[in-house]
């Protein structure tokens, strides 16, 4: 006081001085004022600008919470095709969509403020807030941090929009039925990597705010110190002044502590906590009065408080990361996600406060959880799926490798589950596979696991369990499995299951290799009569036979993927007569270091793995493609014969397919011959009918392929409407030496004329052969005798250069 009365009495003093002087004081007063008003004002901006930039933080956790919100229900809709969650997702989306509207709204001249208002509103910004927003954009969207802020938005709308998108996509996809698993595995992708790449973004976002306004804290401190010392020296009148713009913006800093939308804590370096505002009250469920005293570590879950070190007098705050999300106790003991900044602040007193702000993120952790659980597990069992066996299954590989363990991966498939599904509908086998999943999940110790693998095929990992152990708990499996019987209505099956075994050890290769061990094994227990055990023998036959059709299924895959399958075609000769262009399409398989595989070596593999519609479908649409780039060749054609596998014919999904084919080329059907195996007709009759009837009704021919091989009986002929018999090669290779032969393709040949169909031998490989084959009568011959298969391609070009006339076709029967 008594400095005080000193300065104001100086004070008085000079200004009763004389004029020359008052002159210069006068001055310097008018610097002082306005030295003094620019401190105040920078105060004030800075005020507003930290209430703005909080209130961008707290806006950017509902952006956040939206998008993920977002994410989680089109994540759930491309699953199930559920509309309420679709429309879910579409309300998340309008949340940063507000923001969008607002920012653009802004950036126009001149800014639209209304328009930047209902934007900010229908972001869920708090419209007490709203204003604070549009002052700091439009006068602080290029300033430091803030500009990064501002640009960091900018980049995560594209993914937005991109989120906006992908729910139109998925709603088109689902109006058009029920998507394939592949086209919904990736939407779910494109989910994933969207929410991957916008998560560091939202963090980003924040981060560059807080930074901007600590900056903005210091640049407060640091000016509003100069001022002090140059209003303490100058006058007793500013330092009242300053004293009182200090407590209106301590006011100011009051009101928005208690009055925030977020959580705030004031507390010693020790964690105690020494005030709190009503938001922090609500989040953690207590009264102001139960908080403070309180230490902030206590409040955290028990298996996150080692973070603080709470042994230590002061915490290490600084040590932190800028952006912790911890489990936090409520006061009924539940448990709430919290994310919290942790700010050190001196005081004037030389010690310190730590300015706590914190966030209930309870339910977006929930749904990240979510979203989690739903990429890993099975939605009809609840089990792992594929890729999480895959993920588990390289972590045993790798603890194999480095510390030796020894495991058993154990392939399980239910035996004749199709039955289940045939006679009582997909409900039953959807109860059959949970009942199966529930009782394997009883036999196994907590340290293994179970996953479902996709239909009835199941993977369990037995941890540290060598083969020996391994077969003996895969024959509890197997037999509980086939104690365990399902009951639908009045029906009564005992279901069992194939399982093949594999150890995991250091040796072995990758997963994959794993996997398709396992399934090897577990294919030839089914080949073996099915409920039983195989174990996976590097040196047994069987197995490597398998393992080599496995890895000729992989090779077909990617050749159809890649179009590497080459159509080739052998000339079909009448062995009395004028020459027709007459031909029979053959296919082969080029691997990617170019080498050409014939059929034998890749086409049994691909019956047995259900690959032969697959090779169907693309021959078919490559030889149509061909021929209907050529007329002229066309033109010429008697007839051009395709061979299909017995699975296509028994498939009504094929039908529909060559029909469609059919309908839309313009290549004739009369110029077509459809050959299907003898055993293939025979094996279904019932579809084989279908089909025939199908083609013949759009005018193409139907041969019966490899004739004779079949039956005793041709009976069936009768009632099948073929049109061509064609030889099995076996009989006619060697007929010139072997009666017996001989015989077979006399009879045949018989047989065709009765039945008024032309015959066509196949393997005719020597001119004796040639001369054998028209004196019993055959029409026409196959074979190297007659032509060496080649190119498709160069057929057709020497067709069109010789010109030939159109010659008469196949004599086929009506």
């Amino acid at each position: 006081m008594r400095l005080l009365r000193y300065l104001t009495m100086q004070w008085r003093s000079v200004l009763r001085r004389g004029g020359e002087r008052r002159r210069p004081l006068a001055f310097g007063f008018a610097v002082l004022v306005l030295v003094a008003g620019s401190a105040a004002l920078l105060t004030a901006m800075v005020v507003q600008a930290n209430a703005g930039a909080t209130g961008y933080i707290i806006g950017e956790s509902h952006w956040s919470k939206a998008q993920q919100d977002a994410v989680a229900s089109l994540y759930r809709y491309a699953h199930k095709g559920h509309p309420a969650d679709l429309a879910r997702a579409r309300r998340a989306l309008r949340v940063p969509l507000g923001d969008r509207e607002a920012r653009l709204a802004l950036e126009r001249e001149p800014a639209d403020v209304d328009a930047a208002r209902r934007g900010f509103i229908e972001g869920h910004n708090a419209p007490e807030d709203v204003d604070r927003l549009i002052w700091m954009y439009r006068h602080f969207a290029g300033a430091p941090y803030f500009r990064d802020s501002v640009r960091i938005w900018r980049e995560a709308e594209p993914d937005i929009e991109r989120l906006g998108a992908l729910a139109g996509q998925m709603q088109a996809a689902w109006a058009n039925g029920s998507p394939s698993t592949v086209v919904i595995e990736e939407f779910q992708s494109q989910l994933l990597r969207i929410d991957r790449r916008l998560r560091p973004m939202e963090l980003a976002f924040s981060q560059s705010l807080r930074r901007g306004a600590q900056a903005m804290r210091w640049l407060l401190l640091g000016v509003a110190g100069s001022m002090f010392l140059i209003v303490a020296i100058c006058a007793v009148t500013l330092m009242n002044w300053a004293m009182r713009r200090v407590r209106e913006s301590e006011g100011v800093f009051g009101a928005a502590f208690h009055q925030a939308n977020v959580g705030m804590l004031k507390m010693r370096p020790d964690g105690l906590l020494v005030e709190v505002n009503d938001a922090a009250c609500r989040i953690f469920g207590r009264a102001r009065e139960s908080l403070l005293g309180r230490r902030f570590h206590g409040l955290l879950h028990p298996e996150d408080r080692a973070l603080l070190r709470a042994g230590r007098r002061r915490i290490a705050w600084q040590e932190l990361g800028s952006r912790m999300q911890n489990r936090f106790r409520r006061g009924d003991r539940s448990t709430l996600w919290g994310r919290w900044t942790a700010t050190t602040v001196r005081m004037g007193d030389g010690d310190a406060r730590v300015f706590v702000v914190i966030e209930d993120v309870s339910e977006a952790q929930a749904l990240a959880t979510e979203i989690e659980y739903q990429a890993s597990h099975d939605d009809l069992t609840g089990l792992i799926n594929r890729r999480e066996i895959e993920r588990r299954l390289q972590a045993a590989l790798d603890s194999a490798r480095s510390t030796g363990a020894r495991h058993s991966l154990c392939f399980i498939d239910l035996d004749q589950f199709k039955l289940v599904n045939d006679t009582c509908g997909h409900a039953a086998g959807d109860v059959l596979l949970r009942q199966l999943a529930s009782n394997i999940a009883s036999h196994l110790r907590s340290s293994d696991w179970l996953g479902r693998l996709g239909g009835d095929e199941f993977a369990i990992l037995l941890c540290d369990t060598p083969l020996a152990g391994a077969e003996r708990a895969a024959q509890k499996i197997n037999e509980a499995v086939a104690a365990g019987g399902f009951t639908w209505g009045e029906r009564l099956f005992c279901p069992t299951c194939s399982i093949g075994v594999v150890e995991v050890t250091a040796d072995a290769p990758d997963i994959g290799w794993l996997l398709r061990a396992a399934d090897t094994a577990c294919y030839l227990a089914k080949e073996a009569g099915r409920n039983r055990i195989r174990v996976y023998q590097e040196s047994d036959a069987a197995l490597i036979r398998r393992v080599d059709e496995m890895e000729w299924v992989g090779e077909i895959r990617r050749a159809i993927a890649d179009e590497r399958l080459l159509l080739y075609a052998q000339r079909i000769a009448p062995l009395n007569g004028d020459p027709t262009l007459h031909y029979e399409i053959l296919v082969r398989l080029v691997d990617v270091q170019g080498r050409i595989y014939q059929p034998g070596s890749f086409l049994a593999a691909a019956e047995r793995y259900d690959q032969a519609t697959a090779i169907d479908r693309l021959v078919v649409a490559m030889a149509l493609e061909q021929l209907g780039n050529h007329p002229r060749h066309v033109a010429q054609l008697g007839l051009c014969h395709i061979n299909l596998s017995a699975q296509s014919v028994a498939n009504p999904e094929f039908r529909s397919y060559l029909a469609t084919m059919l309908d839309r080329s313009n290549v004739p059907a009369d110029k077509l011959c459809f050959e299907i195996t003898e055993t293939a007709a025979i094996g279904n009759l019932t579809e084989a009918r279908i089909f025939i009837e199908a083609m013949r009704q759009r005018g193409a021919c139907i041969a019966l392929d490899d004739f004779g091989s079949g039956l005793s009986s041709f009976a069936y002929l009768k009632d099948l409407s073929v049109d061509i018999l064609k030889i099995d090669g076996m009989f006619v290779r060697d007929m010139v030496e072997d009666r017996v032969d001989d015989a077979l393709v006399n009879s045949i040949s018989s047989v065709g004329r009765a039945l008024s169909k032309p015959t066509i031998a196949e393997w005719a490989e020597s001119e004796e052969v040639l001369a054998r084959l028209r004196e019993v009568g055959v029409d026409y011959a196959q074979g190297y005798a007659i032509h060496r298969p080649c190119p498709l391609a160069e057929l057709i070009r020497e067709s069109e250069a010789a010109a030939l006339p159109p010659p008469a076709t196949v004599a086929a029967a009506g």
